[in-house]
């Protein structure tokens, strides 16, 4: 058992925590945000995660999970500091680290003379963080006066990953731990906190942790572009891109996941790693030209949607469109960069009325007349002429399909047979098929 603090109760942060503490450990887990933990310490979870709430309430149970806004007190009492906090994209694609700035910053001014922190960086940073981060904290220390910071943390690089939606599963299952750090012993004893879930395990440098993150999901981008792409051509030439994916799936070398044609990735990660990663190969003067392409597929996909009524001769002057899904993908409540808030502004710019629903997610940061938040999938099917399926919720794929009769139906998921929609709806479009 070891004593862990978490810095950031985001949806990275509160996970890790969570089930560090199901697992046994001593967790802390600090938010600056008052309101947040004071939900947490009521049991009540600000996010939506699947499995997450029953993970909390047994690390409850079991006394291993606290959560707090008393920096002092949740590093002075633990041995490892997670830092979870935010790295948004800055206008240049670059990451923000003025949060993970403070969180070294504050860290450093708590630890005294008789103290050794090993200090984890979980966020998602652009490589060469963890020796920044190194070379911070002995600044920092080095200014309070201790003569050999140097003796007293080292700085280790864990990347997460977890997606949303099955993170609680992912930190439980593991396709593998990835620890960086330039202490080999550090690095095992890092290692150890995961001892139980028995993963495959990857030591390494810190820049090669740092690397490993950053090229898992800008590959993993890749292929999303890569199928959408395809998919575009299979629509021209009267391909199916749906068996077209299922062909290219059954080879091992290629295998079956990320290759769903749709309306292009979004969320926290993908989006913003990519275009960190193209920030360091610009820096580094590094040819990006594939992951330039990455994002440009992506941003056109979003708005396919919008493209296909226009190419359709429809007018979306005063059209009433119903959107079903808003969050970037099933089941999480996370709506950065998804493709419905791209779809949404398209629609308003074109004076259409915009009906739309989501089972989980019920407000969005756009304040227009003309969109309207509705209780129930079909009060927004109804009061609609045309509707764009946007997020592949299970809530979805079984419906009454004699309600799309006189509708314009837009499956950008392709969730549903194309054959049930040729029948039921007015007119029936999807990606690539």
């Amino acid at each position: 058992m070891e004593k862990i603090s978490i810095l950031g109760t985001g949806y990275v942060g509160l996970v890790t925590g969570s089930c560090f503490a199901y697992l046994g450990h001593k967790v802390i887990c600090l938010d600056i945000n008052k309101e947040k933990i004071e939900k947490l310490k009521k049991g009540e979870i600000p996010i939506y995660e699947p499995q997450l709430d029953k993970i909390v309430a047994l690390a409850e149970e079991s006394d291993n999970i606290e959560f707090t806004t008393d920096y002092s007190y949740a590093i002075k009492n633990s041995d490892f500091i997670f830092i979870a906090v935010g790295t948004p994209s800055l206008p240049d694609g670059s990451a923000d680290l003025s949060f993970v700035e403070d969180a070294l910053k504050t860290i450093a001014s708590y630890i005294n003379e008789n103290d050794f922190k090993i200090i984890v960086n979980k966020s998602t940073v652009p490589v060469g963080t963890g020796r920044w981060a190194t070379k911070l904290l002995e600044n920092e220390l080095l200014k309070k006066g201790l003569k050999e910071p140097q003796k007293h943390f080292c700085v280790v690089s864990n990347p997460e990953f977890l997606r949303e939606g099955k993170a609680v599963e992912d930190f439980m299952n593991p396709d593998r731990i990835v620890i960086g750090s330039d202490d080999k012993d550090i690095a095992l004893k890092t290692a150890s906190l995961y001892s139980t879930l028995n993963p495959p395990m990857i030591i390494t440098n810190l820049p090669t942790a740092e690397m490993i993150k950053y090229a898992s999901n800008a590959f993993l981008a890749t292929k999303i572009s890569f199928i959408n792409e395809i998919a575009n051509l299979s629509e021209k030439i009267g391909a199916d891109i749906e068996i077209v994916s299922k062909g290219m799936g059954l080879d091992k070398r290629i295998g079956p996941y990320f290759l769903k044609a749709g309306l292009g990735f979004g969320g926290s990660c993908f989006p913003k790693d990519v275009k960190a990663l193209i920030h360091t190969s610009r820096k580094y003067n590094v040819d990006s030209s594939i992951l330039d392409a990455v994002m440009q597929v992506n941003e056109n996909q979003k708005i396919k949607p919008i493209k296909i009524l226009k190419q359709s001769n429809i007018d979306l002057n005063g059209a009433k469109v119903a959107l079903w899904g808003l969050a970037f993908k099933p089941d999480t409540d996370d709506i950065r960069e998804a493709a419905s808030l791209t779809i949404i502004n398209e629609l308003l710019k074109n004076n259409s009325i915009v009906f739309a629903y989501d089972p989980i997610v019920k407000s969005l940061p756009i304040a227009n007349k003309n969109l309207i938040i509705t209780k129930d999938k079909y009060e927004a099917l109804d009061k609609s002429d045309i509707l764009i399926l946007v997020t592949e919720w299970d809530e979805f794929k079984n419906i009454d399909f004699k309600r799309f009769r006189d509708k314009i139906v837009i499956d950008g998921r392709n969730i549903w047979e194309k054959n049930i929609l040729k029948k039921y709806a007015k007119t029936c479009f999807s990606i690539g098929r």
